[in-house]
């Protein structure tokens, strides 16, 4: 937990009370009291979805680097001018679509992305994506995240909502609704499990985009 007067660097951070978030564009930079409430304890935060996250320099003074339960793992080029407007004139919809391609990478295990400012080509592609195409997606996941047909899974719609490219936990619960409609999830006692039809087809998509078994 970061305190009021320290100085954390470049980066975005969450009061511990009332949520506010409050950007650091400059290293010397001093976090003061909360805007909102005067509350003196702050988290640090995704850049992108604003959750609790894990922010380091590794990649160099101008890079950072972002572990993140809800966007996986990328580097951030300039953060300071991120933080200084992009983060400002970007509504949420457009960092939700970055959320997006950064955790599709780290679910398919590729290396951490580097983003740029503002990356409108990425933004464009996973704003566009079809609800067939954000079903497809979900059924991959829980695919992939099932040892063996049969198992219980979480699906956590509070950080899993970039799996289907939606722009909230709220998007997510509907993509999930449709698949348990369409009898390829069902819910269970511990959380949730393919049915025989969604395990079909998750299994195909397994192989058709890494070329293996669950």
């Amino acid at each position: 937990m970061l305190t009021t007067g320290e100085k954390p660097g470049v980066g975005t951070y969450k009061c511990a009370n009332c949520g506010t978030i409050v950007g650091l564009d400059d290293p010397e930079d001093t976090l003061s009291p909360c805007p909102s409430c005067d509350n003196t304890e702050f988290e640090e935060v995704c850049y992108l979805c604003e959750n609790e996250a894990s922010v380091s320099g590794e990649f160099g003074r101008d890079f950072s680097f972002v572990r993140c339960e809800t966007c996986g793992k990328y580097y951030l080029g300039e953060p300071s001018m991120w933080v200084r407007h992009y983060r400002e004139e970007a509504p949420r919809e457009k960092r939700t679509m970055l959320s997006a391609y950064t955790r599709e990478r780290f679910e398919h295990g590729g290396e951490p992305p580097v983003l740029g400012y503002p990356d409108e080509d990425i933004i464009t592609g996973y704003a566009n994506k079809t609800l067939a195409e954000k079903l497809e997606n979900l059924i991959w996941y829980a695919t992939r995240k099932s040892p063996q047909f049969g198992d219980s899974i979480l699906l956590e719609a509070e950080k899993d909502y970039p799996i289907t490219y939606s722009l909230s936990p709220e998007g997510f619960t509907e993509i999930l609704n449709n698949a348990i409609a369409q009898k390829l999830i069902e819910s269970t006692e511990s959380g949730f499990k393919l049915t025989e039809k969604g395990w079909t087809i998750g299994t195909e998509l397994m192989k058709r985009r890494e070329g293996g078994q669950p």
